[in-house]
């Protein structure tokens, strides 16, 4: 078995074995992790588990040692129980020490001495449950005796092998949990690009590409990542999981987190350098950086000699971001005996820093006012400001710098450090002692080619709704040049004074306009994709006036209006109370924003969530607000996060609607070194440019098929000729997927008025290409929305039905085939697609025709590897045909159930057991007498041990090796009826 899977898996599956073992991965075969872990409901190495137990825990009796494993495999299969079980790996958890009369902490791995623990790597790792069908991981990674990664392999020639992977994995979690409820990682792989992300959160967006330079291979991706020295770390330091809108979320720190969290940590244990600036872009995860620098510090008691750390955050919106999704992490730092303090007033930052309190602090900015000078003196305090560029210049950050005279101060910030004197006094602060200015740097290019954020197209909203130029000048930027701008709070006092450009802005018949403009673009371009927005007016007034006109145009359940509360309001701005949310309704607000099928739709906003607010379902922000430097950037940053909806379909980037026109002159709204924000949001109009290429030379590569035929001839020709190769059609997947990509953006719009019939031909090949080779047929495969709108209203897809169609498999049907017109290898593959859907909805014959629809898929392979023929194909699956009818036909006349009629149609041609003289039929006869005595073999380990013990009296003519071979057929097909046949 092992040897044929071996040879199927080559491209892929079997270097990443071999490349393992080159690093010090020890390969078992299939059937010996089988046997370690007592079977396929099984996940643990039961004897290496407890051989690490025993060496790592000399004190732990054997007993002590069966009762944890047994603790081990009752950890339930869900996001939580993942999160015990790495917690049991790190060392965490705890057993009672009858010996010493204590409880001791338990380690399953030497995370110090590598070289102690036990490296396993295995394949076809099948699982099945009892009562349940099983899954089946291409790799597992294994420690110490547990699953610590799985990985997925698809087939490199293959479009969308990504995507495929992560949705394995999602398929995994609804029905095999159990799979995954111990590895903690997963790797998804194609040869030719590398992914790695978290069991129990199966998205697109937090997979990450393993990053490596271009000339560097597979087999140095592998053996980087699996390094048994950087492997360990990544389990012990790299995984978070964290509580977000309520749920328990999982997620692991990408490469450039890891290396920033190392520079901080080295820095902090430097004695000579006390500061550092680490700018890491919005959207790419710095407050987690933050975070685990923190507790690595705060963990190490010995190296940094029980620390404190002092995380600075100088908003409510922050800090209450800290209160909420990154709870679960300080929860945690606290049941390791970490200290964790908020510090809620000016008196008790002072005496927590007097106290000499050792821990996690976290304070906002405002409240060092007036402290202490030298409130605590001691070195090893370490500070951790986040979004430095603000208010840390100016005397708040001069307080704290005097309270703690000797602690080292990291500043952390999401945008590039302004050429301003705010900017520049950031880096004399904390970027004198690097020669860059920055400990750590990861810009907003690299991210957006990691895709770790999404790039800004930007487009104006019409001239006669936005700011005259003149008027923007001298109303804002001149003024905002002359305040210096670096948060919201600064940005609403310059606009306090721009009485003439608020009121520009917030006039009755302009806010209709624009309103109304609102609402079509959003009906046409924003809601068809399954996405939402934030409407971004100048100021609370602006804010409740659009809810009010928006609520006219569309559903008053599509928009609410989030803004910050003013007791005066009542009185003064009645119109802003009426609109103004209960707290209650803000927080649910917040909450089903994030979610797809959920209203609100727009949130209409103008200081609250243009900071610290994640939503990746947020697409399209149309801007009626002055902005420039750190505040324009973190706002429109909001639309940078990656988002995969259910069918797989990517956001591609973030869209921004100008109202006001700052983005016409973008030197004057971001003052930053034009390297840091190069790519950061370019015109529209680039997308459109490269839609008119792409499509141009698509329809000349795909479309232009000659004369000849009728429409359907010539579209069947296209798709069994051309196409029969996976690699020109996987290359087409790609074309037309960036294509369809451009039209979802850019549609409706009147210049592709002269491309619609090119781009729905695309549409149309693209549904007939992927129904064609698919498995399963689904008659507009994988189509976008707006891209399946414009297919569904042809009212037919000449030739789409007939190539899609699925046929029976028998003899009749095939030879009926031999006669129409078309070609051999499209008949193949409806042939081949009729045997398969057979088994899939008639389970009673797999057990017979598996071995058949094995063969079938290798012919097809071949067909499509150009190895044979389309009419020797042909001539392969008559024979298959007719065998099948002999089957069916024997099947019936045998008198035997249809599993054990299978142990006989799979076993009849095995040439040992001819030789031994034993035969296939007495054989089936006496499974399926044993079955009736074992019932319940398939949900009982005991009975199902039992059953395997009376097969094997039949077979003691075989030899070892052929003996277990053949039981395992028979129990495969009695169990499950789901095995590989040999045949």
């Amino acid at each position: 078995m092992s040897e044929i899977r071996i040879s199927e898996a080559g491209t892929v599956q079997f270097p990443m074995v071999n490349h393992a073992a080159g690093i010090g991965w020890t390969p078992i075969a299939p059937e010996v992790a089988k046997q370690k872990r007592g079977g396929e409901a099984g996940m643990m190495l039961r004897d290496e588990l407890e051989a690490a137990l025993a060496r790592f825990n000399p004190w732990m009796t054997s007993d002590a040692i069966r009762q944890v494993i047994e603790k081990l495999e009752a950890i339930p299969p869900t996001i939580e129980g993942n999160r015990d079980m790495l917690a049991w790996l790190r060392g965490e958890r705890q057993w009672y020490d009858e010996g010493e009369k204590r409880h001791r902490h338990v380690q399953l791995i030497d995370f110090g001495r590598p070289s102690e623990n036990v490296f396993h790597v295995t394949w076809e790792w099948k699982l099945k449950p009892p009562a349940r069908n099983g899954n089946r991981a291409d790799v597992m990674f294994v420690i110490n005796g547990v699953p610590v990664c799985i990985v997925e392999h698809k087939n490199p020639k293959d479009g969308g092998a990504i995507d495929r992977g992560v949705t394995q994995l999602k398929r995994y979690e609804k029905e095999t949990p159990e799979l995954i409820g111990t590895p903690q990682l997963f790797n998804v792989t194609h040869l030719l690009d590398y992914w790695y992300g978290v069991t129990w959160n199966a998205n697109r967006r937090y997979m990450a590409r393993w990053k490596q330079k271009p000339e560097e291979t597979y087999k140095f991706a592998v053996q980087a990542f699996f390094e048994p020295t950087d492997f360990l770390r990544t389990l012990r330091d790299w995984i978070l999981f964290y509580v977000e809108d309520g749920e328990t979320r999982k997620s692991i720190l990408r490469q450039h987190q890891r290396v920033a969290v190392d520079k901080i940590v080295e820095r902090c244990e430097d004695k000579a350098k006390k500061r550092g600036l680490v700018w890491h872009t919005q959207g790419s995860g710095k407050t987690f950086t933050l975070i685990t620098a923190a507790r690595l510090i705060l963990e190490d008691k010995a190296r940094f000699q029980n620390a404190t750390v002092i995380l600075v955050v100088d908003r409510t919106e922050l800090e209450g971001q800290l209160k909420g999704w990154v709870e679960k992490l300080l929860g945690e730092m606290q049941s390791q005996d970490i200290p964790v303090w908020r510090a809620n007033s000016k008196t008790e930052v002072q005496d927590l820093l007097k106290t000499d309190k050792r821990g996690l602090i976290i304070s906002m900015i405002h409240k060092f006012e007036g402290i202490d000078k030298g409130a605590n003196t001691r070195e090893n305090i370490y500070i951790f400001i986040d979004e430095a560029h603000r208010s840390v210049a100016k005397d708040l950050g001069t307080y704290m710098m005097a309270a703690v005279p000797n602690a080292t101060i990291i500043g952390f910030t999401g945008t590039p450090i302004a050429k301003t004197a705010q900017g520049e006094g950031t880096f004399k602060i904390f970027g004198t002692e690097d020669e860059q200015g920055y400990l750590d740097k990861y810009s907003i290019r690299e991210s957006i080619e990691d895709e770790t954020t999404l790039p800004i197209r930007h487009t104006m909203a019409p001239s006669e709704m936005t700011v005259p130029a003149e008027r923007l000048d001298k109303e804002f930027f001149e003024l905002a040049a002359a305040e210096g701008v670096t948060d919201i709070d600064e940005l609403n006092k310059v606009l306090d004074r721009a009485v003439g450009l608020r009121t520009f802005l917030t006039a009755d018949d302009r806010v209709e306009k624009v309103a109304a403009f609102v609402a079509e673009h959003f009906r046409e371009k924003v809601h068809p994709l399954g996405y939402k927005a934030f409407l971004v007016g100048v100021n609370r007034e602006a804010c409740a006036k659009y809810k009010r006109a928006l609520d006219k145009l569309l559903p008053p359940e599509w928009s609410e209006a989030v803004y910050t509360d003013n007791a005066a309001d009542v009185v003064d701005r009645p119109l802003v109370a009426e609109v103004q949310l209960s707290p209650e309704r803000e927080a649910d607000v917040r909450l089903l924003f994030k979610k797809p099928n959920e209203d609100p739709k727009i949130l209409i906003v103008t200081d609250k969530l243009l900071t610290g607010y994640d939503a990746p379902l947020l697409y399209c922000m149309y801007l009626d607000k002055p902005m420039r430097d750190h505040v324009l950037l973190q706002a429109i940053a909001r639309v940078n996060r990656p988002y995969v909806d259910a069918n797989g379909v990517q956001k591609r980037v973030g869209l921004v609607v100008d109202f006001v026109g700052v983005l016409r002159e973008l030197k004057k709204a971001l003052q930053f070194d034009s390297s840091d924000v190069s790519g950061v949001i370019e015109d529209l109009d680039l997308l459109l440019q490269d839609f008119l290429g792409r499509i141009e030379k698509a329809k000349g590569a795909y479309l232009e098929v000659g004369d000849e035929g009728s429409a359907d001839e010539k579209l069947e020709k296209l798709v069994y000729g051309r196409f029969l190769d996976p690699e020109p059609r996987k290359a087409f997947f790609e074309a037309y997927k960036e294509i369809e990509a451009l039209w979802e953006i850019l549609s409706p719009s009147p210049e592709l008025r002269d491309h619609i019939t090119t781009f729905k031909r695309l549409a149309q090949l693209y549904a007939a290409v992927r129904n064609a080779y698919a498995d399963r047929v689904g008659y507009l495969a994988d189509l976008a929305y707006k891209s399946r709108r414009l297919v569904e209203e042809s009212a037919t897809q000449e030739g789409l039905g007939k190539l899609t169609k699925t046929v029976t498999f028998d003899v009749k049907t095939l030879e009926g085939l031999r006669g129409e017109p078309g070609s051999d290898e499209g008949k193949v593959f409806n042939l081949v697609r009729g045997l398969q859907k057979e088994i899939e909805d008639e389970a009673d014959t797999a057990p017979v025709l598996q071995s058949l629809k094995d063969r079938a898929e290798r012919i097809l392979k071949d067909l499509e590897n150009r190895n044979t023929t389309g009419l020797a194909a042909m001539d392969m699956l008559a024979a298959l045909a007719k065998e099948k009818e002999e089957a069916i036909k024997a099947a019936k006349d045998s008198g035997l159930s249809a599993r054990a009629f299978g142990v006989y149609w799979n076993l009849k041609d095995d040439e040992p057991l001819r030789n031994a003289g034993i035969s296939a039929m007495e054989l089936a006869r006496d499974a399926e007498t044993e079955m009736h005595r074992f019932p319940n073999a398939r949900v009982n380990d005991d009975e199902r041990r039992k059953l395997r013990a009376t097969l094997y009296r039949p077979l003691l003519g075989l030899g070892k090796e052929d003996r277990g071979r053949v039981v395992d057929v028979v129990l495969a097909i009695l169990l499950d009826g789901d095995h590989d046949a040999e045949s």
